[in-house]
């Protein structure tokens, strides 16, 4: 005697419960995906402050003193703090700095006739090319450097008269206007000042302001890169008083007095996951 088999399939009912199942389930793992990407990161941020301390204190041990980060270069041009880093870590070609650069955005020397940073050449090389090369000095390896240039991130590079480069964070958030890629937002530099000994959260423009809040302002003044007009929390600063910000979230907590963190040295900041500087998830050379 045969027997019938009966067949089993699942009803719409359990389809539909199964699909719900699983919808929960990616809506609770999705959060902490993103928090491990965050994480991983912020971790990859931290390792590249480090290395760019390692090259500044070379640089130091070099020329006695680390970099300059006024928002104006030797000539009373405008050649921000970033600028100013980015050529030091990189040059301003990507092909290391050269020794004998004032730290001018034109790149060139005090008579204005000499480039430190000429065009690349393709072989055979000129011998003022080679000589230019061999003043030239990594003070960072080049697989921890992302390079760019306010045309990646801007049309225009007023109000610089030159696109000058960037040193670019680990995150990744804008995409380059030049080559589609994605790409980090510039690293912000400020050297302290160990002449003076204030830290003025209220007052950002005393002059006995250990870190000058304006190295960079020109920069951060051209507002965020996918929407012009609106300025980052670092630049208009708490109500419209610009810099207090800036002093507020470098002041050293600990201290009975106000101080900043790294009085002695530099600081760097990262504009974070969001791309925007000022906000929570900045991240600085000074945290743990």
């Amino acid at each position: 005697m045969k027997t019938k088999h009966k067949k089993t399939a699942f009803t719409i009912v359990e389809l539909l419960t199964v699909m719900s199942i699983i919808i929960i389930l990616i809506g609770l793992l999705l959060p902490a995906l993103n928090a491990v990407k965050r994480f991983s990161r912020v971790v990859l941020q931290k390792n590249q402050f480090r290395n760019i301390g390692s090259g500044l204190q070379i640089y130091e041990s070099d020329f006695h003193e680390y970099p300059d980060s006024g928002e104006l270069d030797a000539d009373g041009a405008k050649y921000c703090g970033a600028m100013k880093l980015a050529e030091v870590m990189a040059g301003q070609d990507g092909l290391g700095f050269h020794l004998n650069s004032r730290l001018t955005i034109n790149g060139l020397d005090a008579a204005g006739t000499t480039n430190f940073y000429p065009p690349p050449e393709t072989p055979p090389y000129t011998p003022a090319y080679l000589e230019s090369l061999r003043n030239r000095k990594e003070y960072m390896e080049r697989k921890y450097i992302q390079i760019c240039s306010l045309s990646d991130l801007y049309s225009t590079p007023a109000p610089f008269t030159k696109p000058g480069v960037l040193l670019c964070d680990a995150f990744l958030s804008v995409r380059s206007q030049t080559t589609g890629k994605k790409i980090g937002m510039p690293v912000l530099y400020y050297r302290a000042d160990t002449s003076k000994m204030s830290h003025d959260v209220n007052t950002p423009t005393n002059a006995d302001n250990m870190y000058n809040y304006k190295d960079n302002q020109d920069f951060l003044g051209m507002g965020l890169p996918w929407e012009r007009t609106t300025m980052p929390p670092l630049y208009v600063g708490t109500s419209g008083v610009a810099g207090q910000v800036f002093y507020e979230n470098t002041r050293d907590k600990e201290s009975p007095i106000p101080r900043p963190y790294n009085k002695d040295s530099y600081i760097l900041i990262s504009a974070g996951w969001d791309g925007i500087y000022g906000t929570r998830d900045d991240v600085y050379n000074f945290t743990d």
